[in-house]
């Protein structure tokens, strides 16, 4: 599915629309909750909407920042983590963090496969635990193993650290549950809060990602590219997040564009996708085609900078969707089309971080 997405990126880069191409990207748009003061967007937003929302994860307790080398944000619940070397989020072991220390509780203890008889019981011999009842039945309708993980204890009888209530509890590798027989049916499964617990005890969000936002404009601030360019071939253009919706990519036509679905982020591991069009005189990606060998291309993400230099350069046909492809490190890769006028190929041209 993603390399058909790649491809239609390529193909949409074609030719120079007389307009932008309208795509329907409303699922990583920016939204702003003023519960907390704190915005969610792009990759965040889409997964945070297709895995349960505010029941499962929370409002969001932080803005987007960089945590052990990837790109990391806060909920009440959870820590959503972009893998950029693999074109994935993925939802943090809080779980993992919180049932440290357990080790001696008897919940903990790994026990034997229940018998065939034991049908209402999953049995998951990669942590030695069971799963079964209404955790059971929320498991499996509300993701499951990606967004909750292995359990890692049986039920047990534990008093919630922010009400001082007791609580019939059981521990997962990303998650908490709590069971709360007194709420409507929907509402009997609640999740710890994590996330706050973890924000709290380990402070690990810098000060300015923790301040309340003014807005949805400033999400990922910090860690989105807002501008390219190239000193040496007069390359110097505005970048704007965009992302795949409904089959069609967004194209615009005054600026380059940083495609979120796939794309790494500068500073961390991945892919650092950015695309534009030619055909315009001297603006967006019109001098690309002089790019040379050793070339330095300069990233900023706001206020902040990133330094690159080219190292490969190469054109392509347009199924070569191999060059958006995650990488495991950190890697920037342009892409245009040429000849102008003509269009039929694609330039790609590659560079690495230049070590300070």
């Amino acid at each position: 599915m993603r390399a058909r997405i790649i491809i239609l990126l390529l193909f949409v880069l074609v030719h120079v629309p007389a307009k932008p191409a309208a795509a329907d990207t409303a699922a990583g748009i920016p939204v702003f909750f003023p519960e907390t003061g704190h915005t969610l967007a792009y990759n965040f937003r889409y997964f945070w909407s297709h895995h349960g929302g505010l029941p499962i994860f929370g409002y969001p307790l932080t803005e987007v920042f960089v945590e052990d080398g990837r790109p990391v944000q806060y909920f009440e619940r959870a820590r959503l983590e972009w893998h950029g070397d693999k074109a994935l989020v993925l939802v943090g072991h809080l779980g993992r963090w919180r049932a440290s220390g357990y080790e001696w509780h008897p919940a903990f203890a790994p026990v034997p496969a229940p018998g065939s008889a034991a049908s209402n019981l999953d049995y998951f011999p990669e942590t030695g635990h069971t799963l079964g009842g209404g955790f059971r039945q929320f498991w499996h309708a509300n993701g499951g193993l990606q967004v909750f993980g292995y359990p890692l204890s049986e039920e047990f009888r534990e008093v919630n650290p922010q009400d001082g209530k007791e609580y019939t509890v059981q521990y997962f590798e990303r998650a908490r549950f709590e069971w709360h027989p007194e709420n409507p049916p929907q509402y009997q499964v609640q999740l710890g809060h994590l996330g706050r617990q973890y924000l709290e005890a380990m402070r690990p969000a810098p000060d300015w990602a923790l301040a309340p936002a003014q807005g949805p404009e400033q999400a990922w601030d910090g860690l989105r590219p807002t501008h390219i360019s190239i000193p040496r071939i007069g390359v110097d253009t505005e970048v704007v997040e965009g992302g795949f919706s409904l089959g069609k990519w967004d194209v615009p036509r005054h600026t380059a564009i940083h495609y979120w679905p796939v794309s790494g982020y500068p500073g961390t591991p991945g892919n650092i996708s950015i695309a534009g069009h030619v055909g315009y005189r001297d603006i967006i990606f019109n001098h690309l085609v002089d790019a040379a060998i050793g070339d330095e291309i300069i990233l900023s993400m706001g206020q902040a900078q990133r330094h690159y230099r080219v190292t490969d350069i190469w054109t392509v046909l347009p199924e070569d969707a191999w060059v958006m492809a995650p990488t495991p490190n950190e890697t920037l890769t342009l892409i245009t089309c040429v000849p102008i006028g003509v269009y039929s190929h694609r330039l790609i041209v590659r560079a690495a971080p230049i070590q300070p």
